[in-house]
């Protein structure tokens, strides 16, 4: 800390000891207040010397005669009233080619021509061939930026003003002809007709207010009528959501019919093949004995026969019961099916076997010994040999039948039905689709009936307020006597034209309500001007002040006491620059400042960051620290929002202003002018100090690296014998 003041002291006494220095260092502490004093004093009130804005003024307008023979003219009424305006330099002139041509020499900034048939069209808006009332404005773009803002600002005007005249015309006119219209009444002998005829309108509109009641109440009939039905709707749809459940469940079950009637298929056909191939092994039984060669082996055959028979016969009866439970209610009988042909070819081989198995017992019963009658067992074997021919025949003719006839018969059955139950189950779900979509209509049906009922009170409301003070004027004429009805039925129409037109021409007056007022245009650029030169005034200090603090001297020195042993210099003049700026604001200029104690505070926290930033980057990068400094200053002129509303600017400029101090400054200096909000004057000044603290880690940190390029640099600058 010793180093510091050691700095510090030393630089002050340098400065003292040195008068033209000490000058110097005064001169750096105005300056930058004189750049805000002038800048605020010439925007203090631009308007006010509008007057030196010299617009030309013309008007061709040739008038326009009424009915009593009076001449109006609308474009001379025009040019009076701006003889009154003195907030512009009007100019009147005789020729509208004069006036045009003093726009392109630049002698006017602008001129406005006021057309030939005017007063014309004010005076005949309600013809066919109406166009509106013209004045042509010419303006010089080139003369000055702003002086066309001022201009198109007048001639803004102008056109508000010529306007309320324009609807002032129209309503008094309306108006007049009204009264014109109760004179004529007074001088014919009509007026009786025409209260009849008043009379027959009312006894109309009473009449319309009637049948509105009698259309409502049918409209509220209809509309019970369809919530009826509407209400109705949602039972019937579920009773047709059943039944297409219903033959959803029909169809499954056909499917279900359909499965078995394959599978019974296969088990009808699997035991006809068995049945075959049974009386087949029989033939072969019997063959075999026949050829057998000893009784033994005879006798084996016919053994083995019988055994064969038998498993025909359980093969028999094992198809008997499949067919039996096929004809059933669950089973193909129930799609149909006829099972006769069958039974009765089932009968036959019964009794075919039946009959083999009564000529084996017998066979082996007149035995009686070891040995066979050969002859006898020729025979007998020649018979059963027809019979099993016989038998297999009408297996086959059971088969026929079976898979050529009965099959395609359930199978063309039972798709019939499928197609069916499906061709109702769609027409009952269109059926449902369509309920529905009637259930939208009535409901849109309800919503319109009661949009119509609404729209018919609305007009009933109407119509019985006309008919209301028709019945008053009425009754008014019944009261008075013959001489006073003219008079009541006047009193009734007529109106004072001048009043109706004035408020026509404005019937609604905006009271303005200020918040934060500030009362002229310098005041309200004060912030801005004043943070501007505070930054104007750290930059000329790093300009004419050297920023390098030498440690000669110095036992021992840190570049963080060098650092802040300079800076302390800066510090000072910062804070006398701010002193000086805000004195002059409030006591030289007399700004708008509702807190001048909190102005100053902003004021000197704004010259200690900015200082301290602008050192800083000097410190750090040398010259071209320096030239950072005035690039950072002119982004900061246009894009602050200072002047124009950061939201006008452009894309570039609304993205990066947050980065840069200005406008956290402003926007803590207006809280002190036009009046705080909240805690927005801390939360400023705390964004604010932020500079601040990023400019002491540049300085005591990032700097560090740079300093030997840096002194390299200046060394060749020295060089050069230019910088």
């Amino acid at each position: 800390m010793k180093n510091i003041w050691k700095i510090f002291r030393n630089d002050i006494t340098g400065l003292v000891k040195n008068p033209f220095a000490l000058i110097i260092a005064v001169g750096l502490c105005i300056i930058p207040s004189l750049y805000a004093w002038f800048n605020i004093y010439s925007n203090w009130d631009p308007y006010a010397n509008t007057a030196n804005i010299h617009i030309a003024v013309a008007t061709e307008d040739v008038g326009y005669t009424l009915r009593d023979g009076t001449t109006v003219n609308m474009g001379d009424e025009v040019l009076e009233s701006l003889k009154e305006n003195d907030k512009i330099g009007w100019v009147f002139l005789d020729s509208a080619d004069e006036a045009v041509d003093g726009v392109y020499s630049g002698k006017y900034y602008a001129a406005v021509i006021v057309s030939d048939n005017f007063t014309y069209s004010m005076y005949n808006v309600f013809r066919e061939d109406f166009a509106g009332p013209t004045i042509t404005y010419y303006e010089n773009e080139k003369k000055n930026a702003v002086a066309t803002k001022i201009t198109d600002t007048a001639v803004s005007t102008l056109k508000q003003s010529i306007n309320k005249s324009f609807i002032e015309v129209v309503v008094s006119n309306i108006f007049s002809q009204t009264n014109t219209f109760s004179e004529e009444l007074e001088e014919g002998d009509t007026f009786d007709r025409f209260v009849e005829r008043l009379r027959g309108l009312n006894d109309n509109l009473i009449s319309y207010s009637g049948m509105i009641d009698s259309f409502v109440a049918g409209n509220a009939a209809l509309s019970d009528a369809v919530a009826g039905v509407n209400e109705n709707i949602p039972n019937l749809s579920s009773d047709i959501a059943k039944g297409s459940a219903s033959f959803d469940g029909t169809r499954a079950s056909l499917g279900s019919t359909q499965a078995t009637l394959d599978s019974f298929g296969a088990n009808v056909t699997g035991t006809l093949d068995g049945i075959k191939n049974s009386i087949d092994r029989i033939s072969a039984d019997l063959q075999q004995t026949n050829l057998a060669a000893s009784a033994q082996q005879t006798a084996d055959n016919l053994n083995q026969t019988m055994t064969d028979t038998q498993t025909l016969l359980d093969q028999l009866k094992t198809l008997e019961s499949g067919l039996q439970s096929g004809s059933g209610e669950e089973g193909l009988g129930a799609a149909g099916g006829d099972f006769r042909e069958l039974e009765e070819a089932i009968g036959t081989i019964r009794l075919g076997a039946a009959d083999i198995q009564a000529l084996i017992q017998g066979l082996n019963g007149d035995s009686g010994s070891d040995t066979i009658v050969a002859d006898t067992v020729t025979a007998s074997l020649g018979n059963l040999s027809q019979l099993l021919n016989a038998c297999s025949m009408s297996v086959d003719n059971m088969k026929n039948v079976y898979v050529n006839s009965l099959v395609p018969q359930m199978n063309s059955l039972i798709d019939s039905m499928e197609q069916m139950t499906e061709n109702v189950s769609k027409l009952l779900n269109n059926i449902n689709d369509t309920l529905g979509d009637m259930s939208s209509v009535f409901s849109g049906i309800e919503s319109t009936m009661t949009g119509a009922n609404a729209s018919l009170e609305e007009v009933q409301r109407v119509l019985n307020e006309v008919s209301g003070k028709l019945t008053e004027l009425l009754d008014r004429l019944d009261e008075a006597g013959e001489d006073e009805k003219v008079q009541a039925f006047f009193d009734f129409l007529e109106g004072d034209p001048e009043v109706y037109g004035e408020f026509f021409a404005e019937p609604v007056q905006v009271a303005t309500e200020e918040v934060y007022e500030i009362p002229n245009y310098g005041s309200a650029m004060t912030p801005f001007y004043t943070v501007l030169a505070l930054w104007v005034g750290g930059t000329v200090l790093v300009a004419l002040i050297k920023v390098k603090a030498q440690p000669a001297g110095l036992p021992d020195a840190k570049a963080w006491q060098l650092y802040f042993g300079r800076y302390l210099l800066f510090f000072v003049l910062g804070q006398l620059q701010a002193a000086i700026v805000v004195a002059g604001d409030i006591f030289l200029l007399h700004a708008h400042i509702l807190y001048p104690g909190l102005f100053f505070i902003v004021a000197s926290l704004t010259s200690f960051t900015f200082t301290l930033l602008i050192y800083t980057l000097a410190l750090s990068f040398g010259d071209i620290g320096k030239a950072a400094a005035v690039v950072i200053m002119v982004i900061q002129i246009a894009g602050s929002g200072g002047t124009f509303p950061i939201e006008l600017l452009p894309e570039i400029y609304r993205n990066i202003y947050i980065f840069f101090p200005f406008p956290y400054a402003i926007n803590a200096m207006r809280e002190t002018m036009g009046g705080m909000y909240g805690s927005d004057y801390m939360k400023f000044l705390g964004q604010l100090l932020i500079f601040a603290a990023a400019a002491l880690g540049i300085g005591l940190f990032v700097r560090l690296p740079f300093v030997k390029i840096n002194h390299f640099m200046e060394e060749r600058m020295e060089d050069t014998e230019l910088m």
